[in-house]
């Protein structure tokens, strides 16, 4: 008899949880035929030309970033390293942007270093004279855009061979 009400009481308490354990899966699907229509809108804007301000001499600054996050958050990428030096020089200038700036980068692994040194050398400057750009500004970048270097000739400061 204690047998067999031990069997009953496990075959129910086995039988319960098997119920317990049921999940309702509930699915629902909604199919359209209209046109869907890309959501992001075409909008335009008037381009902005842009004077640069130089506020002072030539700066050298250091920045260092430690090892790990040069090499894990910023993947070991020398131009990621470039462009947080960059930022970083900035900032402690208080200055929108560093004209013409140069990098030494150094770091060395088997002496033990600990932080990659990036040295920024260049001009602080900030943004001034902002307008709508006009129509010889426009035609300006756009034979800016189209030169190469068969068109050595035209682009900035040219170097003239010296002749024989």
């Amino acid at each position: 008899m204690k047998k067999t009400l031990f069997l009953t009481i496990v075959g129910l308490i086995c039988s319960i949880g098997t119920w317990a354990q049921k999940t309702q899966t509930q699915v629902q699907y909604q199919s359209t035929q209209a046109l869907i229509l890309d959501v992001s809108p075409k909008s335009y804007v008037k381009p902005l030309t842009v004077e640069l301000k130089v506020k002072s001499g030539r700066i050298r600054d250091i920045v260092k970033i430690p090892k790990n996050i040069a090499f894990v958050g910023m993947n070991g990428n020398t131009e990621n390293w470039r462009s947080y030096a960059v930022y970083e020089v900035s900032k402690r200038k208080d200055c929108d942007v560093i004209v013409a700036p140069t990098f030494n980068i150094k770091y060395d692994e088997v002496a033990g270093d600990q932080e990659v040194q990036v040295e920024v050398v260049g001009y602080p400057a900030d943004f001034t004279n902002w307008q709508t750009a006009t129509k010889t500004d426009l035609e300006w970048v756009n034979s800016d855009k189209t030169l190469t270097t068969a068109d050595r000739d035209k682009i900035g400061a040219a170097v003239k061979a010296p002749t024989k």
